[in-house]
């Protein structure tokens, strides 16, 4: 059997905020302070370092799932958390999966990743040095992703360097879109360029927050809309943007969306492009049809349970589409990601090992 990658995993951050983010210098009194004495999912912080709106972080907020007390379905996932910051028992933890490589992410990706200016930039640097001490020693199994703040692009490029050549992170997050800024911003063009220069992929991993959903009121709406909605503009803007025109070896993953997410764009920028050609913004700034850069340019992982394989397969292509458990989140599929796509029988045998490891492998340069 072929290696089984997991692209999508997280860690239990907001546990540690006070250890991840002891900043220095200037911001030092930023630095989250711990209230009362709670431990794991009841340790509290006063702190101003999350970026998101207050209507958005109270509208998708579910604490209750990862209550031991409150003991959602069973008390399961609440047990299971303890795999977000303890090494050991993620590795029990995905061994009923089969897993042998796992990439990580914070699950509090907005902090790291969406500050603006120096402050920004250090957060990142804090989260990747805390996260490289955390994996020490699991390196063979757990590879981290490197955050890079997009609120101070001109430190993001140095920061990747760093992570790739000196702590061996295998990619770096994307984040969607930062304030008045997209993807197809000059100002990630050092980015990009980096992420080509070292031959490592472009995670655009979403936060489910962002303009187009804090309006909302309650998690369910915020989660089903959040996804799509913050992973769209950020394939439009790399797409019609032309960044993928630009930097054509730059590689970039999108996740929780599911395989079927870019089918729609797909024809809906083609479609588009019929006339868009013309417009004189755009004159030679691509060279080929969207959907052929998708193809070239974008991966995107999918859901086990998903109904319909065929056309993503026949669209997208067997070679981009990945695999995650999004562990141990609640609505990870763990323990039978895997599982259920290997009992799958609108798929080959070698579109499954490609989907569960081989396009992994390949994309992260194992």
């Amino acid at each position: 059997m072929d290696m089984i990658i997991d692209l999508d995993s997280h860690l239990r951050d907001g546990y540690f905020l006070d250890e991840i983010y002891k900043l220095e210098g200037t911001y030092a009194k930023l630095t989250p302070v711990p209230i009362g004495s709670g431990q794991g999912h009841n340790k509290k912080f006063i702190h101003s370092l999350d970026p998101i709106s207050p209507q958005g972080r109270a509208a998708h907020s579910h604490p209750y799932i990862y209550d031991p007390n409150y003991g959602w379905r069973g008390g399961e996932v609440a047990a299971r958390q303890v795999a977000g910051y303890d090494m050991q028992a993620r590795r029990e933890g995905v061994k009923k999966e089969g897993i042998q490589k796992q990439i990580i992410f914070p699950t509090q990706i907005s902090i790291a990743t969406q500050n603006i200016g120096p402050l920004g930039a250090q957060l990142a640097r804090c989260y990747n040095n805390w996260v490289a001490k955390l994996v020490k020693g699991n390196e063979d199994l757990f590879l981290p992703v490197a955050m890079a703040s997009a609120g101070c692009p001109e430190a993001m490029a140095d920061e990747l360097r760093r992570c790739v050549k000196e702590l061996g992170f295998k990619a770096g997050h994307l984040v969607p879109y930062c304030g008045t800024r997209n993807l197809d911003s000059s100002d990630y063009y050092p980015y990009y360029q980096a992420a080509e220069e070292l031959n490592v992929p472009l995670f655009c991993h979403p936060n489910s927050n962002g303009d187009l959903v804090d309006r909302f009121d309650n998690f369910y709406k915020t989660h089903v809309l959040g996804r799509p909605m913050n992973c769209t503009p950020a394939l439009i803007a790399l797409v019609l943007g032309g960044i993928f025109e630009k930097f054509p070896k730059l590689r970039v993953a999108f996740f929780e969306c599911s395989a079927e997410f870019p089918l729609y764009w797909m024809h809906r920028m083609d479609d588009d492009w019929d006339w868009a050609q013309d417009f004189p913004q755009l004159k030679g700034a691509l060279k080929m049809a969207p959907s052929e850069y998708v193809r070239r340019n974008c991966y995107f992982t999918c859901e086990a349970d998903e109904k319909d394989f065929a056309r993503p397969i026949a669209e997208v292509g067997e070679d981009h589409i990945l695999m995650a458990t999004d562990y141990p989140h609640f609505d990870s599929e763990y323990p039978h990601t895997v599982s259920n796509i290997r009992e799958r029988n609108d798929l080959t045998a070698r579109q499954k090992d490609k989907i569960l490891g081989e396009n992994a492998a390949r994309l992260l340069n194992l």
